[in-house]
């Protein structure tokens, strides 16, 4: 009798210590599932062909086919990516343009193109899908109250992380710029040049050589803080300066493929994947985790 209760009561032990433990974190150190579960303070917009964020649950984006102008949205599949069986199944040999790319930060900032002829064409790359204007007047625009004063600090910090294909032409890549009262790219320009300029142009320190990645798939960050605009790529910093000539105090909204205001020659053939902002210099290791992150996932 005395046996069988020290059994049963080391079973019972046992039991318990069990269930307590398997609602216990064992690997606490481990990173969240997805890149942005921790990374949503200050966030102005996250887009992507890929989820971005664990409770996201919408689609990533909405397209438009060429054949009957049907649209429809699409999300991802088991691999996190863009799922392009289904976009290939609908569209049917049609080509496919972009009407919406969906905001993944919770904000609901999507970048849309309502105008058929000024969407973006779409490219179902089954590893890196991504769209690409055609230069003329293709362009994605995030409606905002204030524009680009809402995705900033009042015209002057943020922070963007993006995954382009870099192509040459006189073109803004994104952002807002009237004359010289910009927050904006060129992503490369005619030079082959790429330019930085995060408030009245021209700063002493806004570019840098780009020639060696036309076409090729590459992360950039571009970041504002209250002092210095700063460029990287490759996980590489290119420039880092003092920005002496004022922000931006310009209200047009944010727009992707084109920088919204009077260049309407300038509009680009840069290739998107992925961009994320936010509204503050945000610090050197969550950057560098999101470029981290991208750089692995896509390959590039």
């Amino acid at each position: 009798m005395f046996n069988l209760k020290i059994t049963c009561v080391a079973f019972f032990f046992c039991y318990t210590l069990t269930a307590q433990i398997s609602h216990f974190n064992h690997y606490p150190t481990l990173k969240p599932h997805h890149i942005l579960d921790d990374k949503l303070t200050d966030i102005s917009f996250a887009f992507s062909m890929r989820v971005l964020e664990s409770d996201y649950n919408g689609p990533l984006v909405r397209l438009r086919r060429a054949s009957d102008n049907a649209q429809q949205d699409f999300t991802w599949g088991d691999n996190d990516i863009l799922d392009i069986n289904a976009i290939n199944t609908w569209r049917g040999g049609s080509n496919v343009f972009i009407h919406t790319w969906y905001d993944q930060s919770g904000l609901g900032r999507n970048a849309v193109q309502t105008n058929n002829t000024q969407q973006p064409q779409f490219f179902p790359n089954i590893t890196r899908p991504h769209f690409q204007g055609d230069g003329s007047n293709d362009y994605l625009i995030i409606d905002t109250p204030n524009g680009i004063q809402d995705v900033t600090n009042a015209g002057n910090q943020g922070t963007v992380l993006t995954i382009v294909r870099a192509t040459t032409k006189s073109q803004h890549s994104f952002g807002v710029l009237t004359g010289t009262n910009r927050w904006s790219t060129h992503m490369n320009w005619s030079n082959n040049n790429l330019y930085f300029d995060p408030g009245i142009c021209c700063n002493s320190t806004r570019y840098f050589s780009n020639a060696g990645n036309i076409n090729v798939w590459e992360i950039y960050t571009f970041i504002k803080t209250n002092t210095n605009a700063v460029a990287r790529s490759g996980g590489v910093q290119r420039f880092n300066g003092a920005h002496t000539t004022g922000r931006c105090t310009r209200t047009e909204d944010f727009a992707i493929g084109w920088a919204n205001g009077d260049g309407t020659g300038n509009r680009s053939t840069t290739a998107f994947m992925e961009l994320i902002m936010y509204r503050t210099d945000i610090n050197v290791t969550q950057y560098q985790e999101i470029e981290s992150n991208s750089t692995t996932f896509w390959g590039i």
